[in-house]
C-alpha cells in the first residue's frame, strides 16, 4: 500500500470496483461487500452492516491516522456530511499503516482529537482492505441505496469529485421513492468523551513569565502563570 496516489476517477462497478466509470448513469451493478463480524466499532452503539444501510448514500473512507493526505480530506467528508445530512452516510474504514495505528485505543483517541462523528471500523486486519481492493490511502468509496458500488478513487480532492456523484445518486433514488431520510447510525463516543482543563495539547511557548498553551481539543490557547498554575486568559471562543 502507499500514501500520495495520484487521484483517480469515481469508477462504478460494471465489472469489478475500479473500473473506469464512463456512463452517464452513477448506478452501480455490483453488490458492495459486506462488512465481517467481530471488528471494533467507534462511533455506533452496534456493528454496522451494508445491508443496514440500504436506502442511503453510502461513502467508505479507507485511511490511516499516520497518513497526512489522510487527514487533508476529512474537511471533505464533514462538508459532504453537512450537505447530505438526510441522505449520506459516511464510515471511516482504518486500515492501519503501522502496529500502534491498529489499537483500537489509540484510534479511539484519534476519532476523539480530530472530532470525527461518523463510525470508524478498525479493519486492523486489512480484511474490508481487501475485499475492496484498495492499495492507497486514502482511497474513497461510493455505494448506491440499492447496495450496489458506484465506484472507488484515490487521492486528496474528494468533494470536488464524489459531490456531483453523491448529488446525482440522491436525486434519481428520490425520484424512484428509494433514499431513506431518517437516521442510519446512533451514538457518537466523541461526544460523550470526558472535558478536561486541556483536551490533546498541543505546542507551548514559554515567554516574558507566561505560558501559552495550545489547546486545539477545546479550540484556543491557554495562557497560565507557569508558577502556580492558574489560568490568566483564554484565547479563543472555545
Amino acid at each position: 500500500a502507499s500514501e500520495e496516489e495520484p487521484a483517480t476517477t469515481l469508477a462504478p462497478t460494471d465489472s469489478s470496483p475500479t473500473t473506469e466509470y464512463t456512463g452517464e448513469s452513477y448506478a452501480g451493478e455490483i453488490e458492495a461487500p459486506e462488512f465481517p463480524v467481530g471488528l471494533d466499532w467507534i462511533n455506533t452503539d452496534e456493528p454496522i452492516t451494508m445491508n443496514s444501510l440500504k436506502g442511503k448514500v453510502v461513502l467508505l473512507d479507507f485511511w490511516t491516522y499516520g497518513c497526512i493526505n489522510c487527514i487533508h480530506i476529512l474537511p471533505d467528508l464533514e462538508r459532504l456530511e453537512t450537505e447530505f445530512a438526510e441522505e449520506l452516510v459516511v464510515i471511516g474504514v482504518h486500515s492501519a499503516k503501522f502496529p500502534n495505528e491498529a489499537r483500537t485505543g489509540n484510534l479511539r483517541d484519534i476519532v476523539q482529537r480530530y472530532e470525527i462523528s461518523h463510525p470508524v471500523v478498525n479493519d486492523e486486519d486489512f480484511v474490508v482492505w481487501d475485499a475492496w481492493g484498495a492499495n492507497a490511502w486514502p482511497t474513497i468509496a461510493v455505494v448506491d441505496p440499492t447496495g450496489r458500488v458506484v465506484g472507488t478513487r484515490a487521492g486528496e480532492g474528494v468533494y470536488d469529485a464524489v459531490q456531483p456523484v453523491i448529488a446525482g445518486l440522491v436525486a434519481a433514488f428520490a425520484a424512484q421513492g428509494a433514499i431513506r431520510r431518517d437516521p442510519a447510525v446512533r451514538a457518537r463516543e466523541a461526544a460523550a468523551a470526558p472535558d478536561r482543563p486541556l483536551r490533546y495539547p498541543g505546542k507551548v511557548l514559554a515567554a516574558e513569565g507566561r505560558l501559552w498553551i495550545a489547546d486545539p481539543g477545546h479550540h484556543r490557547v491557554v495562557e497560565v502563570d507557569p508558577g502556580s498554575g492558574d489560568v490568566l486568559a483564554v484565547h479563543g471562543s472555545g
